[in-house]
């Protein structure tokens, strides 16, 4: 997952890979057919299986920067790479498209990226959840209903709930931001990716899962969801850049379709343009998936004034 940035008029890039390495072009999946164990890290205090843990009280990011000015509540899913001995394992998650291209013709080897824009409807569901559009079928990079509805739910065995803490700071402009290229862990030597990105739940880290890094650097094969409010004022926008999947709804309806696995992509979004009411308070809601190897940054500015939205 490429980087995300948030900002009063959305603008939305996503994509599984940083600068050096583009997620979803010629890299072969990890892992495939060789067991999605656990390597390494500890659940702890801060995640469960299928269900809710206590939550850390350190970043999983490094933090570096200006002292955050608030903290969203955050739930990050782990899910293990895709094994096709393994019924537990979700085929979402590294396993992009072999032998297809982003047009979906033939193609030789994984010629990504794939953009897929037809995952979800543009209506959030009753439940607070993305819901699958091909409910019979399924899409360019994604296996069914089944296997998306996992995603953003706890599926005992399949996914690993970790409840994270998101700092947000201040821009020189007074937006609110995450920028994972300040605030993230190091991608490491010898990585086609160099500088920061979004790791939240690397081994050893407050947030660390059971499902670990299986072999890599990092931890990567992880969904995120974030509930947020704000009271319209006017003249606000919100601005993203990152990848893989982001499906970003306000009112509970999607403003932002980045789905897919693929590069950084970006999107501004006028909050003008959506017909609120001055004065009235709405959720923005947020959710991202990270599929493949080997990159993974959010990026966001908002002039919106983000607050974690009432728990239900």
């Amino acid at each position: 997952m490429r980087r995300i940035v948030m900002a009063l008029a959305l603008f939305v890039s996503a994509g599984c890979a940083t600068s050096g390495h583009l997620d979803g072009g010629d890299t072969a999946p990890v892992n495939n057919g060789n067991g999605g164990g656990s390597s390494g890290g500890g659940g702890g205090s801060s995640s469960s299986a299928g269900g809710g843990g206590s939550g850390a009280t350190l970043f999983g990011d490094a933090s570096i920067g200006a002292v955050p000015v608030t903290m969203i509540p955050v739930v990050v899913r782990d899910f293990r790479f895709y094994d096709p001995v393994d019924p537990t394992s979700d085929p979402d998650f590294e396993d992009p498209p072999l032998g297809i291209n982003q047009g979906g013709q033939q193609a030789n080897g994984y010629n990504g990226p794939w953009d897929d824009g037809d995952i979800v409807l543009d209506t959030l569901g009753e439940d607070g959840k993305p819901i699958y559009k091909n409910a019979t079928g399924s899409t360019l990079t994604t296996h069914g209903k089944s296997s998306f509805d996992s995603w953003y739910r706890d599926v005992l065995g399949t996914n690993w709930h970790i409840d994270y803490s998101l700092p947000l700071v201040r821009d020189p402009s007074g937006a609110l931001q995450y920028d994972s290229e300040v605030q993230g862990v190091p991608y490491g030597p010898g990585l086609p990716d160099q500088g920061r990105g979004f790791f939240p739940i690397d081994d050893h880290s407050a947030y660390a899962s059971p499902f670990g890094n299986e072999g890599e650097p990092h931890n990567y094969s992880f969904t995120v969801e974030i509930h947020t409010v704000f009271t319209y004022g006017g003249g606000e926008s919100f601005n993203f850049r990152g990848d893989d999947d982001v499906f970003v709804f306000i009112n509970h309806k999607l403003v932002i379709n980045l789905g897919g696995v693929h590069g950084p992509e970006q999107r501004q979004v006028s909050v003008d343009s959506l017909g609120l009411t001055k004065g009235q308070q709405y959720p923005l809601d947020f959710f991202s998936a990270e599929r493949h190897v080997t990159g993974s940054n959010i990026e966001f500015e908002t002039q919106l004034d983000l607050k974690p939205a009432p728990t239900q």
